[in-house]
């Protein structure tokens, strides 16, 4: 195959990525955790700013990522689809960026590599990317801490690069941003930053405007998140009774220690050790600064965790994509020499990968598919029956133990009409009570016409994303 087929090839397999998912956002329905509870009473822009200021005194200090949620919440499902589809194009731009140092060129190659590796290795890649609420507080947030280290990245590589005054003022602005993220995004973002003005300092280089006014807006930004009444008020309900003391801590260590090693970061930590020491003492390169900068973030990240009253594997996302970064600059630096085996017969190295990416995400797929029909049904048979006045209704459960899904470990409505979520649920039908049975989840039988209807038209529905009202 000559070179300009093969980038071809490869430029074609990144519109297909992008397109399967969009695809995958589009057949994502909206889950009953956060979505449906986070939308309601959110009629205006207005009613978002309020809600968000109760919520910083009464739950969280997550203030941007629940803003984005909610925003999208109001706007819409399907302009949330094409929107996260950009971002997270953006994401992978972004990242390849912080691998190579540049912008200049794009690479199709490593754009497929960073999807198949974030796709097999983020441990809920489907609450991470597809769910509405969990992409707007972890993908948008860490693409804005992306955005926010890009010229922090470039000026280390290059003291000369500056920013405009007037770009130097927004950068501000993203700071604060950036700093108001989530808790071990930003504690991974200020361990980096820590680490460059110390190194700034034993260098004795000149501190220019831009690092001044975005670590500024950073600061301010973490201190406003941290500091929200809202995260003690969380930390009570879920501790409850319990003391928090030094055991206590303890065992939250190797609680977070076991789910970084289960979620596959040990590999590429152990991978990157490797790769580091083989460049250092064997073939006396040194690693650029920045590498270590990037390393420094991911154990900040995983251990801020220690005082959050609970861990879910979303939340290290940020780990995951600082321990790419890392490797990906090891490798970069060390100029791996490809054997010449592997440059004869790339394909024979590429497929076992490939196939196991293309079944896991023939599975995912269906099992979208499949779950977006569920909810179609449940709809449809909510609809009916208020049409006929039933406002306390019982409904199939639907679920997914498959983690690329958006509903992978998140509640649905539970047996229980007095739980949280079925009180939610009801809000947002408009009904008295909703509840499930005890019958498994499957598909209610019905002709191949209706079905291909609901998967072309039904996602554009209006009343399939939005509130159901009597």
């Amino acid at each position: 195959m000559t070179t300009k087929n093969y980038n071809k090839l490869l430029f074609a397999g990144c519109v297909g990525t992008v397109l399967a998912f969009f695809m995958l956002n589009v057949y994502t329905p909206l889950v009953v955790v956060d979505d449906f509870s986070y939308s309601l009473g959110i009629y205006s822009i207005a009613d978002i700013f309020k809600f968000q200021y109760n919520m910083y005194f009464n739950w969280s200090g997550r203030s941007v990522g629940h803003f984005l949620m909610q925003f999208w919440l109001l706007v819409g499902k399907p302009f949330f689809n094409v929107a996260n589809t950009v971002v997270y194009c953006a994401f992978i731009l972004l990242v390849q960026f912080h691998i190579t140092g540049t912008f200049r060129k794009f690479s199709p190659l490593l754009f497929l590599v960073l999807n198949v590796i974030f796709w097999i290795f983020v441990p809920a890649w489907g609450q991470n990317f597809l769910w509405l609420t969990g992409s707007d507080v972890y993908l948008w947030t860490i693409t804005i801490i992306l955005s926010f280290l890009v010229p922090f990245r470039k000026k280390f590589d290059n003291p000369d690069y500056e920013l405009k005054t007037s770009l130097s003022v927004l950068f501000l602005f993203l700071g604060v941003l950036a700093g108001w993220s989530n808790e071990n995004s930003g504690a991974a973002v200020l361990f980096l930053l820590v680490a460059y003005f110390a190194c700034k300092i034993i260098r004795k280089e000149k501190v220019v405007l831009f690092e001044i006014l975005g670590t500024v807006g950073f600061l301010v930004g973490f201190v406003v998140q941290i500091a929200a009444p809202g995260n003690y008020v969380r930390m009570a309900v879920a501790v409850g009774d319990n003391t928090i003391n030094l055991l206590t801590y303890i065992q939250r260590f190797i609680s977070i220690t076991r789910v970084f090693i289960d979620n596959h970061g040990m590999l590429f930590l152990a991978i990157t050790i490797f790769l580091g020491f083989d460049l250092i003492y064997h073939r006396k390169q040194k690693l650029q600064l920045f590498s270590y900068f990037y390393m420094l973030a991911v154990l900040a990240g995983i251990y801020s965790t220690l005082l959050a009253p609970g861990l879910a594997p979303r939340a290290f996302l940020i780990v995951t994509v600082f321990m790419v970064i890392t490797l990906g600059n090891v490798l970069v630096q060390s100029k791996l020499k490809i054997p010449d085996i592997v440059k004869r017969n790339p394909l024979w190295f590429a497929i076992p990968i490939l196939v196991f990416a293309t079944f896991t995400f023939l599975d995912t797929t269906r099992e979208i598919v499949g779950n977006y029909l569920r909810w179609q049904d449940r709809i449809e048979y909510i609809l009916a029956e208020k049409e006929k006045g039933n406002l306390d209704l019982v409904v199939k459960p639907i679920y997914s133990q498959n983690r690329h899904l958006s509903s992978w470990e998140l509640e649905d409505v539970s047996p229980d009409k007095e739980h949280w979520a079925n009180i939610a649920a009801a809000r947002y039908f408009g009904l008295d009570s909703i509840r499930t049975n005890d019958e498994p989840q499957e598909l209610l039988k019905t002709n191949m016409r209706k079905r291909i209807r609901q998967l072309i038209f039904s996602p554009w529905d209006k009343r399939t994303w939005q509130k159901v009202r009597e």
